[in-house]
């Protein structure tokens, strides 16, 4: 059995204060994370929607594919298009979310944690598969 506090009261709860993640933000800031990599956009373009920690981790991510495609002579250039995504919130303030883009040549996935900082949801990690 479970006891319910008397201090308890409806809506008290954080979880129901904070609303999900909206599926579209999510979905661009996957995509647009994607062309910060491939050097479509800069990565100071998504500004308040990351972290200092997930620009730094976007800058890392660009610098070892320039150089794979240095020894590689790809010069090729991938557009994507956001496809299917799963949320999961962890806490109610803290969610992570995977976003499947489609490329001409193959799918990528990426892995964002958001948080709740300020009254949005903000990347506080990035990574592109």
């Amino acid at each position: 059995m479970y006891a319910i506090s008397a201090d308890h009261t409806l809506g008290s709860d954080p979880a129901e204060l904070i609303p999900d993640p909206d599926a579209k933000f999510v979905r661009l800031l996957a995509a647009h994370a994607f062309e910060a990599v491939e050097g479509l956009r800069s990565i100071t373009q998504l500004g308040a929607a990351l972290s200092v920690g997930a620009a730094r981790q976007l800058a890392v991510q660009r610098n070892a594919l320039r150089e794979r495609n240095f020894i590689n002579h790809d010069t090729r250039v991938c557009v994507a298009s956001p496809g299917r995504m799963r949320l999961c919130r962890l806490l109610p303030s803290v969610a992570e979310a995977a976003v499947v883009l489609h490329t001409e040549r193959k799918a990528h996935v990426v892995a964002l944690r958001l948080e709740w900082v300020r009254g949005r949801w903000r990347a506080s990690e990035v990574h592109i598969l």
